[in-house]
């Protein structure tokens, strides 16, 4: 199965209130339309990005935040209704970064308290995706609308960062932050004062909790260890690439592992080591090709091939296409 398959969402109709908007993008992000109807749904990761780039890109450039100014705890399956039913802010954002493995094994979500101040950080841990602007900005806005729906308060962030360059219009961050924002930073991230971690949640419920918490306990273990070894592995495979080499060997020393483990641990997961360099390659060759700013011959040497011809047969076995073609039909040439 490929590793893209493997590092799964369980959206549960988060989106489908903006199934309207998000329709004509479903085909070329590689989604169904049960993506807005079947609370059961899981999808890849990358899926759900693209599907999020491809709005922004053809329809504004601000859809992230404007879609997750409007999302609601409400909004988010089991895991919404458990979050609910804490008592404080505290413990709710605790919950977020505990149990977000069980809707995706791909982001991760981390609170750090320092002397005045609590961090909340946002990261797509799968290096395959480089382009993911509108889900950085619509994850940030999103936590940030939930906390003050939870608390019944305007809760205002201090200060926020993105990972992504600074686009030319920041007034719809602005009026969502009213903060310093600070891009092209190592992470996306909410900084608080400290004291919002006791604000009491308006819905608080502990009979419901208890009655949740099981369920998502089990699931955080199902998931949380394939999602581990799924992102390690293609980070590490990803790095190595870009040295030139990437062989199994190189890839266990990377993870302090041998490669009898490595291998094993692929073997439990359904994995071939070459079918994940394969899957890495070609999702990190579709985002390159897709990004106007590099040129073909320097993705071809990103990607560990020393001949662009090399290159060039290989993108077009993965899409029928050339690079020169795909950037064409893109409207990136």
């Amino acid at each position: 199965m490929a590793l893209a398959q493997k590092n799964t969402m369980h959206p549960e109709l988060l989106f489908s209130q903006f199934a309207d908007q998000l329709s004509p993008f479903l085909e070329a992000a590689g989604l169904e339309a049960s993506f807005f109807t079947d609370p059961e749904v899981e999808c890849s990761a990358a899926s759900l990005v693209k599907l999020l780039e491809l709005a922004g890109r053809n329809l504004d450039d601000g859809i992230g935040l404007r879609f997750g100014a409007q999302i609601r705890s409400s909004d988010m399956g089991v895991l919404g209704q458990a979050l609910r039913s804490m008592d404080r802010l505290g413990d709710t954002l605790n919950g977020l970064s505990r149990y977000m493995v069980t809707r995706s094994q791909a982001e991760r979500i981390e609170v750090i308290e320092l002397d005045r101040l609590v961090v909340l950080s946002y990261q797509l841990a799968d290096p395959s995706i480089t382009q993911k602007r509108q889900d950085a900005e619509f994850s940030l806005a999103a936590m940030l609308a939930c906390i003050r729906d939870l608390t019944g308060c305007t809760v205002m962030p201090v200060r926020v960062d993105f990972e992504h360059a600074a686009p030319k219009d920041l007034s719809g961050h602005r009026e969502m932050f009213h903060c310093p924002i600070r891009f092209a930073q190592d992470c996306n991230r909410l900084y608080f004062n400290k004291s919002v971690l006791d604000l009491p949640i308006c819905t608080s419920n502990r009979r419901l909790l208890q009655a949740l918490q099981p369920y998502l306990e089990e699931q955080r273990k199902l998931r949380s260890q394939s999602a581990s070894l799924l992102i390690d592995v293609s980070g590490a495979i990803a790095t190595e690439l870009g040295r030139g080499r990437v062989g199994v060997v190189q890839v266990a020393e990377a993870m302090n592992l041998s490669v009898r483990t490595l291998q094993r641990r692929l073997r439990e997961l359904d994995l071939e080591f070459g079918t994940v360099v394969e899957d890495v390659r070609r999702a990190l060759a579709i985002e390159y090709v897709g990004n106007s700013s590099y040129r073909l011959t320097d993705v071809a040497l990103m990607l560990g091939y020393t001949e662009a011809s090399s290159f060039s047969r290989a993108f077009r076995r993965w899409t029928n296409l050339t690079p020169r073609e795909y950037r064409k039909t893109s409207g990136l040439a």
